[in-house]
Formats: structure tokens, C-alpha cells, sequence
């Protein structure tokens, strides 16, 4: 019996070649590289100003900066995610606002997400979890209305659409994370994307340290004193060797991606008819990117179990963040996020499988829901 992993890392000898070269260069901190692959991550992601940084919580810590979110703000976002998105808030001083997900979904709930709004909210983040878009143009459009930032979390959610437009491209802000196991992998890495290109300005300096790279050096390389730093920044930039990698992954992303849908599509209808499962669904007009394919069961943790044993690395993807005292929260009723932490399965379902894999993985699926069925 073979084990399927839930996620793969792409490693080809093309980004062996692109690092070594980088290595042998000497030139492995921020520099061209790091240009090249904005570049081509604009293209792909049809956005006109990225900024990569460090990781994808940088991005998202800039992001909230740049929304004006200071301490005492209200960020409103779901609970139900990883703590590489809302640790950003606590980062900024911010106080999460927890909104509930909508039913029989892993997404925001717009209706919840109206009567969470105060005068103190400065931001919403709208989470596309494992690559299911989230309701972006509802979300956008009473944004607009009420005069609130919409920073769109596209974690792992790279090339997935809402009635053909990408994600990312609804909101004043995305993030995006190139993460081992994302889409796009730099061993660590994010990018930013900004609707005003005033705000990739300042994300640029303030990346690192607040500096302003066209300045801060004279002619013979020294730090220029006439050049001033008026809003000190951290210590986020990207670096050669990680942005060499993801430039070569660029080219080969779309394929892995068409598989990726190719293998969720059999799996969700190989699962379609099965009594006691229900299949997670996107918003309304969203084709995902399938970072894992997503279900909800009774008897959730007996159907894990059992798919662990049939050597199928499910998961339970994430644990609410709700839970953790570190959070200065506005604590409210969530139903759905209730029902969905304790139902939730993540399936894989990416490029790395073969059509036996599937196969598979939808047997051992039934097969667990069968000795489930047993222990109701």
C-alpha cells in the first residue's frame, strides 16, 4: 500500500541549475533575481505591483500597515485558519473580529460578515482557504460601501478565479505565500500585491528598514547621510536564491495546476453519491485552485483515523484560531466555524498523484465512511 502525501514540493533540475548559479554568483541577497520574479509573478497573477518579502506574513503584516490598522483598529476575519494570517493582526496591534464561515462552506459569510462591521473596523482579511475563493465580489462591493480595506489572503489560492477573475485582484491588498508545499515554492517566501501603486512604493521601502534604495548609497557605495529614512520599516525583503527559484517555477505552474483540478474533479464525483459526506463548496462562481480537496463527515475523527490507516495523509487542515488566549479578540457566536472544526477533512489531491493514487484514495474514502457507519 502506498502512502499519498496531502501536499508535494516541486524540485526539478531547472531550480537546481537556478540556484547553484545564484550560489556561484556571489549576489544571493535581494537584488535582480528578486526583480525578475515580481516580473512574472505580475503576469501570471495579472496584478501591475507586486512585492515579494521574506514569507507571507511579512506581506500581510505590510499590508495591514499600509491600511492604516494601529493599535485599537478592528480587522475582521474568520477564525477557522492558519496562524500565519492572523498573528499579523496581533503583529500590528489589531484586534481580530471573528467572522463565522457560511454553511457547508470553508468560506467567509457575507451576511455574518456585515453585522460584525462597527466604526472601529479598519480591515477585513478574506481568507480563500486551501485555494476555495471566498465571496470576493460581495465582500469588495460592501467594502466599497462602507469605506473598509479588503485584504484578500490568497495563501495557497495562486491562479483560482470568481467568475473568471483571479483572486487577488478584488481587494485594495493580496498576499501570497511560497510557502515548501504551495503552488509556487521559494523553501520560504510571499509577495504582496497592491491596487495603488503609492502603496508598492512604500511597501518596497519599508520591506527593509524603511530605506529608500535609490538614495540610501552614493556614487562610491557609501550610506548616503542626506538620505533620509522619515518611517523606519523591518527587516522583509526577499532574497536572490529564493526569488531564482520561484522565476523557474513559473513556467510550469499552469500545468501543475490543470492536473491539480483534473484529479479534485474525479475525486468530488467518485465522493459525490456517498451517504454521510458532504463535499465543502466555494462561492458562487469560483473554479479553486485545490490546495486539498475538502469535506465535511460525521464521526469525523474515525473517518481520519481510518483514512491514516488506508496510508491516505488527510488532515484536519487547521485548529481555530479563536482558541488562543495571545488574541485581544472580539469574541462572538460561530455555528458554522463550530461545525466545521469539528467535521472538516483536507483530501490530497495535487499533481503528485497518479490516476491509481485516486483511485485509491476514493476507496479508502468509502471504505472509511463504511467502518464509520458502524461506530455512529
Amino acid at each position: 500500500m502506498s502512502v499519498l502525501p496531502l501536499f508535494g514540493v516541486v524540485n526539478t533540475p531547472e531550480m537546481e541549475a537556478a540556484a547553484l548559479a545564484v550560489l556561484r554568483s556571489g549576489r544571493i541577497a535581494s537584488g535582480p533575481h528578486v526583480a525578475a520574479f515580481e516580473a512574472g509573478l505580475g503576469e501570471l497573477l495579472d496584478q501591475s505591483h507586486v512585492v515579494t518579502t521574506v514569507d507571507m506574513t511579512s506581506a500581510l503584516h505590510l499590508a495591514l500597515y499600509l491600511a492604516g490598522v494601529r493599535p485599537g483598529d478592528d480587522v475582521l476575519t474568520t477564525a477557522f485558519a492558519c496562524m500565519s494570517t492572523n498573528s499579523a493582526i496581533a503583529g500590528c496591534g489589531g484586534r481580530p473580529v471573528w467572522v463565522d464561515v457560511a454553511p457547508a462552506s470553508a468560506c467567509m459569510d457575507v451576511a455574518d460578515f456585515e453585522r460584525a462591521i462597527t466604526p472601529a473596523t479598519r480591515a477585513v482579511i478574506l481568507y480563500h482557504l486551501a485555494g476555495y475563493p471566498g465571496p470576493a465580489q460581495a465582500i469588495a462591493e460592501i467594502c466599497r460601501q462602507r469605506g473598509i480595506v479588503l485584504i484578500e489572503d490568497c495563501d495557497n489560492a495562486l491562479l483560482a478565479t470568481v467568475d473568471g477573475q483571479q483572486v487577488g485582484t478584488f481587494g485594495d491588498f493580496a498576499v501570497f505565500s511560497f510557502y515548501p508545499n504551495r503552488q509556487i515554492n521559494t523553501t520560504e517566501g510571499g509577495a504582496l500585491a497592491c491596487r495603488d501603486p503609492d502603496d508598492a512604493a512604500r511597501a518596497r521601502k519599508l520591506r527593509r528598514f524603511g530605506i529608500d534604495a535609490s538614495s540610501f548609497r552614493t556614487a562610491a557605495g557609501e550610506i548616503n547621510p542626506h538620505s533620509d529614512i522619515p518611517v523606519i520599516g523591518w527587516s522583509m525583503a526577499m532574497n536572490n536564491l529564493c526569488a531564482a527559484l520561484g522565476s523557474v517555477q513559473l513556467q510550469g505552474v499552469a500545468q501543475r495546476m490543470a492536473q491539480t483540478r483534473l484529479h479534485a474533479q474525479q475525486i468530488k464525483d467518485g465522493l459525490a453519491s456517498c451517504a454521510g459526506l458532504t463535499l465543502l463548496a466555494p462561492s458562487a462562481g469560483a473554479l479553486p485552485s485545490y490546495w486539498a480537496v475538502l469535506i465535511a463527515v460525521e464521526q469525523r475523527d474515525v473517518v481520519l483515523a481510518a483514512l491514516k490507516a488506508h496510508g491516505v495523509a488527510a488532515s484536519i487542515l487547521h485548529q481555530r484560531n479563536d482558541i488562543y488566549s495571545g488574541f485581544v479578540a472580539c469574541r462572538r457566536e460561530l455555528p458554522n466555524t463550530d461545525i466545521l472544526q469539528r467535521s472538516i477533512i483536507a483530501l490530497p489531491c495535487g499533481w503528485w498523484l497518479s490516476a491509481q493514487d485516486v483511485e485509491q484514495l476514493i476507496a479508502a474514502v468509502k471504505s472509511a465512511l463504511h467502518a464509520s457507519a458502524g461506530q455512529a
